[in-house]
């Protein structure tokens, strides 16, 4: 029994590693470019020319608004702040309830659907291709100003897509970041895409795919041979993406992104589909012609929040969990901190209290187990022999933990490359 016990408690443990680690966070620093764009004011207001059907802005409009924003409807606030310039919103949005915040969130209803329509199940089209732009900026500047490549960045935005019932074509595309440099192989912008996964002219045409709305393909680097997008430059999320914080985060270290959904690493050191870095822009939804029901909230381009580094606190922002002596690796070195400090209490983090409970045990050793680097001479097993680890831990649940351990590490490095 306690064996059995032992074993669930390694199997739970060793897949909450991702989220353990959790996403890096974006913050907007006086001295470098960004976005913010909050969408705030009332989602219940009901002042005068606030509604789907009041006035709005046309391009270069004389009220000094932006493309399609409310001409008389002050409570709610569909421009950036500070850093950034919203450059076109398209689709009869309002500013919805949102889950990710208490002052709305910028919402496009699209087709509503009517089953006495005589032309067919949906009546009205008041989102189609729902469309939000925006270009980062230095702090109160009206100049496009890209990031730099020498320092991390992160982008994160929320989202909710409602794909109508009764539609077979779903939502084209989620977002895309844009390089302020064009490709010269492919003559692109894109840093990375994240659009609907239906068949087509390069996957371009809908999110419905096999009965199931909401599927998505990542489009990213390396560019292949010829310049030409492929499917090696494709990587499919294998479930429904319907609701969450969409994070990229950009590593100056290695020029390479992450990019998490909520506190799950959908794909790590990745390169970018132009082989650029310095993002300009953003666009959310747009792509080809679609009609879902969409939601964006807090969008920001920013640098990457200091977190603290790796020390007794933790691994840091940008470190890995059971890198107990903080030298970028999990490896022998920190199994020996482990195992020196094994069953101790009142102890941090560089003693080897990987989930930070205060004590060393068979928890932290998981942790160490799926975050173990596989370039090591000495296998996982023999380390954990080598640091005595063997004496604490009965053979059979030695066995579940290097198992465990290895099929996560192996699963989470296959599955989305």
């Amino acid at each position: 029994m306690h064996q059995q016990r032992f074993h669930v408690t390694v199997i739970v443990l060793i897949s909450s590693i991702m989220a353990y680690a959790g996403p890096p966070v974006p913050f907007l620093d006086d001295n470098q470019p960004g976005i913010n764009l909050p969408f705030s004011g009332d989602p219940n207001t009901t002042e005068d020319g606030c509604a789907q059907d009041a006035p709005r802005a046309g391009n270069n409009d004389a009220s000094g608004k932006m493309h399609n924003e409310f001409l008389e409807c002050d409570n709610w606030s569909f421009s950036a702040v500070d850093w950034g310039k919203a450059a076109f919103l398209q689709g009869a949005f309002v500013l919805g309830s949102s889950p990710f915040s208490d002052d709305g969130g910028w919402e496009c209803q699209a087709n509503v659907f009517d089953p006495n329509n005589s032309d067919g199940a949906f009546a009205g089209s008041a989102c189609v291709n729902s469309t939000v732009r925006v270009r980062s900026t230095a702090r109160h500047s009206a100049e496009l100003t890209p990031r730099n490549t020498e320092n991390d960045w992160v982008f994160s935005f929320d989202f909710k897509i409602d794909v109508l019932a009764g539609d077979t074509f779903g939502n084209d595309k989620l977002f895309d970041l844009t390089s302020a440099t064009v490709s010269p192989i492919t003559g692109d912008t894109d840093l990375i895409t994240i659009r609907g996964a239906a068949p087509g002219t390069n996957e371009w045409g809908g999110s419905y795919v096999n009965g199931q709305s909401n599927r998505y393909n990542i489009w990213h680097g390396p560019i292949p041979d010829g310049g030409v997008r492929s499917d090696a430059m494709k990587t499919p999320i294998d479930f429904e993406l319907t609701e969450g914080r969409l994070t990229v985060h950009y590593k100056a270290s290695n020029q390479r992104l992450d990019l998490w959904l909520d506190d799950t690493l959908l794909l790590e050191n990745f390169e970018s589909a132009t082989g650029n870095y310095d993002v300009i822009s953003v666009q959310l939804g747009g792509g080809l012609g679609s009609f879902e029901n969409a939601l964006y909230d807090n969008i920001i381009l920013g640098s990457l929040a200091d977190n603290g580094s790796c020390g007794p606190d933790g691994p840091g922002a940008s470190g890995i969990p059971g890198d107990f002596n903080c030298d970028g690796v999990v490896d022998v070195g920190d199994l020996g901190i482990l195992g020196a400090n094994f069953n101790a209490n009142n102890v941090t983090y560089v003693d080897g209290d990987a989930n930070l409970d205060g004590g060393v045990d068979v928890a932290d050793l998981g942790i160490v187990g799926a975050n173990w680097s596989a370039a090591q001479a000495v296998s996982l097993g023999q380390a954990v022999r080598n640091a005595g680890l063997g004496t604490f831990i009965p053979e059979p649940a030695t066995i579940a933990v290097l198992t465990l351990a290895l099929t996560c590490l192996g699963h989470r490095s296959a599955r989305y490359r």
